[in-house]
């Protein structure tokens, strides 16, 4: 390979090195609230906050719009997607469906490293601070997925890990529902207990009760959040 080719290739190289960061940050940033949803995504302004060139945000942003998460509006330019009732109540559904049956097949064999570790996941958060809230979703995304890995199905636990992927983004909606998450820490609670118990119906109800109850809140929130949008 000559100079002028290994030059190329360097280039591609980084350039997709670009795309992907800037991809996985831009993504990070929509699904944890710091973008409103709706909210116009200038891409010269995200060139400059993420450290690159105007390709790999055009490139990331192009991405984003396949998953759904970004939109196209003519004139306008790039937006972040308004999840809908509609979405809430599909993807609220399909977890109920898999993430019972998951925490079912788990009490039956769930291992004690792992019910130790799911008795740590315990942090709540503060009304309006965002920082909490965030460390807060990030332990209730281990709570779930380890129960998912817990019931040796690796289909089921992927399953379960791509809707909670997308459900940071509807679950960040309670922020303003609790003061510090308590009625979802004792949900938690509630379910490992039944783990322990080996009851898999009982972890099934409890699994789906608590989903069911989020929920509704992220319904709630919705509702008050549209009530602002003109459409």
């Amino acid at each position: 390979m000559g100079p002028s080719l290994a030059g190329d290739r360097a280039i591609e190289v980084l350039s997709e090195n670009s795309k992907q960061r800037v991809y996985r940050a831009l993504r990070s940033d929509i699904v944890t609230g710091v973008f409103d949803m709706g909210e116009r995504l200038n891409e010269g302004q995200l060139a400059v906050k993420y450290g690159v060139s105007k390709t790999p945000v055009r490139e990331a942003l192009g991405l984003l719009q396949q998953e759904g998460l970004v939109e196209v509006v003519p004139r306008v330019g790039y937006l972040t997607s308004r999840v809908t009732v509609q979405d809430v109540d599909d993807i609220f559904d399909l977890r109920k469906i898999v993430e019972g049956a998951a925490a079912e097949k788990a009490a039956t064999g769930i291992a004690e490293e792992a019910l130790l570790h799911l008795e740590e996941l315990h942090s709540g958060y503060q009304a309006a601070d965002r920082e909490s809230y965030r460390q807060f979703l990030a332990e209730n995304m281990d709570f779930h997925r380890t129960i998912a890995e817990a019931s040796g199905n690796r289909q089921l636990a992927e399953v379960v890990v791509r809707l909670l992927e997308q459900m940071n983004r509807l679950i960040i909606l309670r922020l303003d529902l609790s003061s510090n998450g308590e009625d979802m820490i004792l949900e938690h609670s509630e379910i490992v207990a039944a783990l322990r118990q080996r009851d898999p119906v009982l972890a099934r109800d409890l699994m789906v009760r608590s989903i069911s109850s989020t929920h509704q809140a992220a319904l709630d929130s919705l509702k008050k959040l549209t009530a602002n949008w003109h459409l």
